[in-house]
C-alpha cells in the first residue's frame, strides 16, 4: 500500500512539472511566433531558444526558428533547424519548401533542386513557390553554363596566344642566333 502511494504521488508529482513545463514552453513559443507575425524576428529566436530548451521534442517550435532565421538571412542556421524538423516529420511539406528555399540562396542548388521537387511531388498546392525557386534554378545554371563556356573560351584564346608567343621566341632564337652562326661559320670556315 505504501509503495503504491509512493508510486501514485510520484506520478502526479512528474504530471505537475510535465504540465508546468508546457505551460511554460506554450509562454515563450506563443510569445516567439507573434515577434515573427510582427516582423521582429531578432527578438522572436531567444523566445524560440528558450522554449526549445524547455521542450526539446517539438519540431513546431524548430520550423518557427528557421523561418525567423530565414529572415534574417542566417541561411545555414536555418537549415540545420529544418533538417532537425524533417528529420522527425518528413512528410511537413512547409519546412520542406523552406529548406529548399534556404538551400538556394547559399547556393547548393542540387539540394535545393531535390527538395522542391520533393515538395511538387508531395503537395501541390505549394507548388507555386518551388516552380519559382526550381526555374530560377535552371537560370543560375544556364547563366553559370554561359560563364563556363566564356570562361572556357578565354582559355583557349590564352593557351592559343601562348602557343603563337612561343612559336615567335623559337622564330626569333632561329633569326638571332643560328642563322649569325650559321653565317660566321660559313665565312670563318672559307676564309
Amino acid at each position: 500500500m505504501k509503495k503504491s502511494f509512493l508510486f501514485i504521488f510520484s506520478l502526479l508529482f512528474c504530471y505537475a512539472i510535465f504540465a508546468q513545463n508546457v505551460e511554460r514552453y506554450m509562454k515563450y513559443h506563443d510569445k516567439g511566433r507573434m515577434l515573427i507575425l510582427e516582423g521582429k524576428y531578432e527578438q522572436a529566436i531567444p523566445h524560440l531558444d528558450t522554449a526549445i530548451h524547455i521542450m526539446p521534442y517539438y519540431p513546431t517550435i524548430f520550423q518557427d526558428r528557421g523561418y525567423a532565421k530565414m529572415q534574417l538571412k542566417k541561411y545555414n542556421e536555418a537549415i540545420l533547424d529544418f533538417t532537425h524538423v524533417l528529420n522527425k516529420k518528413p512528410y511537413l511539406t512547409e519546412a520542406r519548401l523552406q529548406r529548399g528555399m534556404a538551400y538556394y540562396h547559399i547556393n547548393r542548388l542540387d539540394e535545393s533542386e531535390y527538395d522542391l521537387v520533393e515538395v511538387m511531388n508531395s503537395n501541390p498546392s505549394k507548388s507555386r513557390e518551388a516552380i519559382i525557386y526550381l526555374d530560377n534554378i535552371q537560370i543560375e545554371r544556364d547563366i553559370a553554363f554561359e560563364r563556363n563556356q566564356e570562361k572556357l573560351m578565354e582559355l583557349r584564346y590564352r593557351v592559343e596566344n601562348e602557343r603563337i608567343m612561343r612559336a615567335r621566341h623559337r622564330e626569333e632564337v632561329i633569326w638571332n642566333t643560328v642563322v649569325p652562326l650559321a653565317f660566321w661559320t660559313t665565312v670563318f670556315l672559307t676564309w
